[in-house]
């Protein structure tokens, strides 16, 4: 096994199979840094071998990886955190491996490679709104405080090899906190034939929503809604009402405290133009179905339901996130806008007010969705993992 803190001897080698110890908390399609490596190992899988350590993995993805179940509890993250930190690197060392490459800090073990989808450094200066019980801010509060610590633990040049990210932004974060290892950018991607606009489908989700054929449904994923910025969502539909555009309603797709959103949208007077959808996992279909993304965040990496937004033909408002701005370029497939609800609000109203500009740019960023895709991402990291081992993998059946 190749240790994190040197390089394999002598020049480039051609082998058939690198051998991978992919390390995660979960790998499956139900979240952002989940979804990623769930993407990976189905384009990457007949090019590498990978050893998942992980506490949960999809089922349809068992076939394809050793996997290495490392048991810790769904809940509160914290502990689960902190567990899978202390547990992981018992299983880790019974791994025989070219490479450690992990989602984030989350061994204190020697790594290869640390896929950064978050960066808390970066992020703890992101303001947004707090939970509102106490037992949720205390979970918040140890969560980001772990994950610092770990951060701070495993991100320096004696325990980690390579950083890749997903943004110049990350980058530039990266290097300000964590300077000293090396970083590549591989950005995320997007399954293009599931979000792509579909007429029908459209017809069919807005019919059974009671929705009329005039009104503009703007649309908000995901979850943490506080740092998602679901409150200044809600916000900017009623500045954009009075702003003329009284056609503007708003769906909520993902999980989080409903009712506290709910009454924000009746303190608003628009609770009827507010509908909560849950959690999904036909999203593609209410992308169809809407007509303006809404994208109030304050931190993102790269935020994968902005590629599915492009990509489903629907223009952006949001604010510049880290890797935002590089998907709607110089305002072609989108409005870039302030944190600030009344901005996001105008922005808002000017979108469904001009129907061939709304038109304009959902085919922007449907295009610009085209240079995102899976396999491209997985060559990227594939790339980097061969620069480390000094291999050259190539396809084989297994």
């Amino acid at each position: 096994m190749i240790s994190a803190n040197q390089s394999p001897e002598g020049p480039s080698r051609l082998r058939q199979r690198l051998r991978i110890a992919l390390v995660a908390h979960d790998v499956h399609d139900a979240g952002g840094m989940e979804r990623t490596l769930a993407e990976l190992i189905r384009r990457a899988h007949d090019r590498v071998d990978f050893v998942v350590v992980s506490a949960t993995l999809a089922h349809d993805l068992r076939r394809l990886v050793d996997w290495r179940r490392v048991r810790v509890p769904a809940r509160p993250f914290p502990l689960k955190y902190l567990l899978f930190f202390l547990r992981a690197p018992r299983v880790l060392h019974r791994v025989d491996a070219d490479l450690v490459y992990t989602m984030g800090a989350i061994v204190p073990s020697h790594v290869h490679v640390a896929h950064i989808q978050f960066c808390h450094a970066g992020a703890r200066a992101a303001r947004f709104l707090p939970a509102r019980s106490a037992a949720r801010r205390l979970n918040n509060a140890l969560t980001q405080t772990v994950s610092l610590l770990a951060e701070r633990w495993a991100y320096r040049p004696s325990r980690l090899r390579m950083f890749i990210t997903v943004s110049e932004g990350v980058r530039a974060e990266l290097e300000e906190h964590y300077p000293g290892i090396q970083v590549r950018i591989v950005a995320n991607g997007v399954d293009r034939q599931r979000f792509s606009p579909d007429e029908r489908s459209r017809e069919v989700v807005r019919v059974a929503g009671g929705v009329a054929p005039d009104d503009i449904v703007a649309f908000f994923v995901g979850g943490d809604w506080g740092r998602k910025g679901l409150d200044i969502a809600i916000a900017a539909v009623a500045h954009a009402v009075r702003a003329g555009a009284g056609a503007v309603r708003l769906w909520v797709v993902g999980g989080g405290d409903e009712q506290r959103f709910q009454a924000l949208a009746r303190s608003l007077g628009i609770a009827e133009r507010v509908r909560f959808l849950g959690r999904r996992y036909d999203t593609e279909r209410f992308y169809q179905a809407a007509d303006i993304f809404l994208f109030p965040t304050a931190y993102e990496a790269f935020p994968l339901v902005a590629l599915e937004a492009a990509a489903s033909g629907l223009p952006l408002v949001a604010t510049p996130a880290n890797g935002v701005e590089e998907l709607l370029g110089d305002g072609e497939a989108g409005l870039l806008v302030e944190r600030d609800a009344e901005a996001m609000g105008h922005a808002l109203a000017t979108l469904a007010l001009d129907a061939g500009r709304r038109r304009a740019m959902g085919q922007a960023a449907r295009r610009r969705s085209e240079q995102y895709t899976w396999d491209s991402a997985a060559d990227g990291v594939i790339a980097v993992w061969e620069e480390l081992a000094g291999t050259t993998v190539e396809a084989t059946r297994r």
